[in-house]
Formats: C-alpha cells, sequence, structure tokens
C-alpha cells in the first residue's frame, strides 16, 4: 500500500481529491493483509456504508481486498501490473485515475 504521506500529495495533484470522502494510504510498518487495511479504514469511515464504496487500485489485490470488506473496486492501469492481470479480477479496469473517478461515481450512483 502507498505511504499515506505520499498518497495525499499525489491524489491532490492529479486534482481529484474532492471526489472522495476520504484519502487513507498506508501508516505505520508495511505488511499484514491488505485485506485487514481495508476493513479498519472503511469501519473508521462514520456513516459510510462498504456497499457504496468504491475503492480505486492498481492491483489485483485491491480489488479482493474491497470485496472482502464489503465494498467494490475500480483498477487503475498506470501501476506495476499490467491490463490483463488487473481485468482477471473481473472489476472495471481504467487508464487514468480521472477515468477511475469517473467509474466509481457511477457505481456508486447505481447503487
Amino acid at each position: 500500500m502507498y505511504g499515506h504521506e505520499d498518497l495525499v500529495p499525489l491524489v491532490r495533484g492529479f486534482g481529484i481529491e474532492p471526489h472522495f470522502v476520504r484519502v487513507d494510504g498506508r501508516t505505520g510498518p508495511s505488511g499484514g493483509s491488505k485485506a485487514e487495511h481495508m476493513v479498519r479504514h472503511l469501519a473508521a469511515l462514520t456513516g459510510v456504508e462498504p456497499a457504496r464504496t468504491v475503492v480505486i487500485g492498481d492491483a489485483a489485490d485491491d480489488a479482493v481486498a474491497a470485496a472482502h470488506a464489503g465494498a467494490r473496486a475500480v483498477l487503475y492501469t498506470g501501476g506495476s501490473h499490467g491490463r490483463a492481470s488487473l481485468e482477471a479480477v473481473g472489476v472495471p479496469v481504467v487508464d487514468s485515475l480521472r477515468e477511475a473517478v469517473g467509474v466509481a461515481e457511477r457505481l456508486v450512483a447505481a447503487a
């Protein structure tokens, strides 16, 4: 997981931060299960239902962790994983973070 102190300025720099209720990266040492991190992050969102939450990630395990926490996912091809491995997970795959936000907004609107 991207460190929180690196992730927030990155998301802000893309100009998409206002589209999110919250932006969370890893705090503390790396390791442990992404699914465990995801459950903790979603539990910290008071009044936000996991079923109406969309995680935007760049790795297949981001989608697996989102599903474990009861959320949906959109995967972005700009990370270290290729499109084919991301598409194998069965969630929407996009080529830009702006597109990811648009798909996430449509997923939530359809819920």
